[in-house]
């Protein structure tokens, strides 16, 4: 008996076809429309994966990931780029004039946090437990290193080390503690809370987190479209009237009334993205998304740039900018070029790490200023780019290290208990 191998299974041997040409003639044929429909079925498939789309409402969003990975590298070299002296060189010049860009991070984050909290509320609008299950997940996420950081700058770090650095907001604690650091800086028309005046927008996100949940169960998608849109239009004009009185000044920046229009901005890109989900729909977001970018985009850089308060306007264009940026981004292919470089594991590493960071960063800047550490880089060395830029890069490892271990070794453990809610 003659054994046949798998090559050769389905295959016409040469005497069977000099004894039966039609069969060789209808087996080619047929091999013929197999590796004709197999191509067919290969490119479907590879256009399929070409045109799947980013956002998926019931799939974790790597690009977003990376959008967070891009806010808090912006954040952090702006401020660490803020010791840079001028003076020393027009390259130190030049890298800190440019850097001002990242003193808008916060409204890509403002953006962020108002496109994901929208949308998981709107998600889970109808399940059970939906107020407790999102109030305790937030709670641990931001809470352990929140008030871990306050018990470290506030008690621990002035009993070992003996510093003063920290008096300021210790003695205004009681705002701390409580999320309100905001609202004070508002009545004081002052930033009154040191190396940890920056805990104001973290109050803003947490008044978002308080109230937002009860307006998304409470109306319906299209209701809370309307409203976010009167926000946005509201806000911007109240802000804007409220700018013109000096008394106003920091409240303008920093009071949750009049920084909530960015975090309407992301309800609006959620709501869209979760309510329009037709083809021609989301093809319609993009278009519009596409061609609104380039002048919103030009616009916010300039304002940015000109460091000009003018009435508060780029404290709407610059999250408008934000919220066409990330329309963009998630009605895009899968397989696009922005969705690959957001994908990048190096802008989702700092992602991952981005809270830590941005609470950790300033409290360091305090304790290691640049005429501090100055001595140390430019030992051996006279060039004060050299200094400038070891100075900066090196409290962004620093910077990155800790949040590293922050997150590694408390953070991930109160995130691990999200699972029962």
């Amino acid at each position: 008996m003659e054994s046949t191998s798998g090559s050769d299974l389905g295959r016409v041997t040469d005497s069977e076809a000099q004894e039966h040409p039609e069969k060789r003639t209808t087996s080619l044929s047929n091999e013929a429309i197999a590796w004709e429909s197999k191509a067919s079925n290969g490119c479907e498939a590879s256009a399929s994966n070409q045109q799947e789309q980013v956002w998926n409402p019931n799939e974790h969003c790597l690009e977003l990931d990376g959008v967070r990975g891009v806010a808090i590298l912006t954040v952090t070299l702006y401020r660490f780029c803020k010791e840079l002296d001028p003076s020393a060189s027009p390259v130190l010049d030049w890298i800190k004039d440019a850097s001002v860009v990242g003193s808008r991070g916060v409204d890509l984050f403002f953006v962020l946090s108002g496109f994901l909290i929208t949308g998981i509320l709107l998600k889970t609008k109808s399940s059970q437990g939906y107020f407790r299950n999102f109030m305790v997940r937030r709670a641990l996420r931001i809470f352990p290193l929140y008030f871990s950081a306050l018990a470290l700058c506030l008690w621990v770090l002035p009993a070992c080390l003996g510093t003063s650095v920290f008096d300021v907001p210790r003695n205004e604690q009681a705002y701390l503690w409580t999320y309100l650091s905001n609202v004070r800086m508002s009545w004081e028309n002052a930033w009154c809370f040191g190396p940890l005046d920056h805990f104001w927008s973290l109050a803003v996100e947490e008044h978002f987190y308080l109230v937002w949940p009860l307006v998304v169960f409470c109306l319906s998608p299209k209701a809370l479209l309307r409203l976010s849109i009167a926000l946005v239009i509201g806000v911007g004009l109240v802000r804007a009237a409220a700018s013109l009185r000096p008394e106003w000044s920091v409240a303008v920046d920093v009071l949750t009334l009049f920084r909530c229009d960015a975090l309407a901005f992301g309800a609006i890109a959620a709501i869209l993205m979760h309510t329009l989900r037709a083809a021609d729909q989301v093809a319609r977001i993009r278009r519009v998304s596409v061609l609104a970018l380039p002048v919103v985009l030009l616009v916010a850089v300039g304002l940015t740039l000109l460091g000009k308060r003018f009435l508060t306007i780029p404290h709407t264009v610059i999250p408008m900018a934000c919220a066409a940026a990330l329309l963009v981004l998630v009605t895009g292919p899968k397989l696009g070029l922005l969705s690959r470089i957001m994908q990048s594991s190096t802008l989702r590493w700092f992602g991952r790490y981005s809270y830590g960071m941005y609470v950790v960063q300033l409290p360091l800047m305090t304790l290691l200023p640049l005429a501090t550490m100055s001595t140390v880089l430019a030992a051996g060395q006279s060039s004060p780019i050299f200094t400038g830029l070891g100075y900066v890069f090196g409290m962004l490892g620093l910077t990155s290290a800790i949040a590293w271990v922050s997150y590694n070794a408390m953070e991930k453990h109160f995130l691990a208990l999200k699972k029962h809610f």
